[in-house]
């Protein structure tokens, strides 16, 4: 995976702090004061880019490893016939498992990077970050432990895509939306539901049909607006579609 030259000529961060900015973002890292830990922010590259940026994209090897200060890059995959799946998302204080899988092990994966918003983040290089690997240990161990986090969210994403029925899938992803939303109408296209849940735009539609026919939520263009938040609940509950 190659992070691609998108940064814009920008200006060092003196005036912000950016050890302050880690810090705020990255907690766990925040007690480390090794002179090599210094050294190796003082030197990082300073990245900002819009939305709609790849970042990455193909089975290149990674040789960059990044600290998102702001912004959100969504990972997803493609098939043949132009469905996309997302497979996680990266926000401020995250780290990407499949640049890390790629620079501990050198091993690629056919995935791609784009941001979401606008992002800002320091670029270490490879060699940089193996340096930080074996000489801080708070470091590694932050690393290993997200490792194992995302290592437990992807299996969740396995089983959910192989065991659950997808009307199932995106009533739970809708109502997710809607509480993180913390309004009534949803601003999204049937496109980039099918997009998150890997099939495709017409399968959507038709389950949101019947969404709104159970009177959950009401349909218009590019917008998706809640009715009943318990009927919504009834179909992400599994037993409830079994006994459908």
């Amino acid at each position: 995976m190659q992070l691609f030259n998108t940064q814009k000529p920008v200006r060092d961060v003196s005036e912000m702090n950016r050890f302050q900015e880690i810090n705020s973002t990255y907690s766990q890292l925040a007690d480390i004061k090794e002179r090599s830990w210094i050294d190796t922010i003082d030197g990082a590259r300073l990245l900002e880019t819009g939305p709609d940026t790849t970042l990455f994209s193909g089975n290149a090897t990674c040789n960059n490893f990044m600290l998102i200060l702001q912004g959100t890059i969504r990972i997803y995959q493609t098939a043949e016939d132009g469905r996309e799946i997302t497979l996680y998302r990266v926000q401020a204080g995250d780290l990407c498992i499949l640049s890390l899988n790629s620079l501990l092990k050198n091993k690629s994966f056919n995935a791609i990077a784009t941001t979401e918003s606008n992002v800002k983040a320091l670029v270490i290089s490879s060699s940089s970050f193996k340096a930080l690997m074996n000489e801080i240990e708070p470091f590694r161990n932050y690393v290993i432990s997200t490792l194992t986090e995302r290592l437990c969210e992807t299996i969740y994403l396995i089983q959910d895509t192989a065991f659950n029925h997808l009307n199932m899938r995106l009533a739970c992803m809708l109502g997710g939306l809607f509480e993180r939303n913390q309004g009534p109408t949803l601003k999204i296209t049937h496109q980039e539901l099918a997009f998150e849940l890997g099939t495709t735009r017409e399968v959507i539609s038709r389950i949101l049909k019947e969404f709104e026919r159970q009177d959950c939520i009401k349909l218009s263009r590019g917008h998706i607006e809640l009715s009943s938040a318990e009927g919504l609940r009834w179909f992400s509950e599994p037993e409830k579609l079994v006994k459908k």
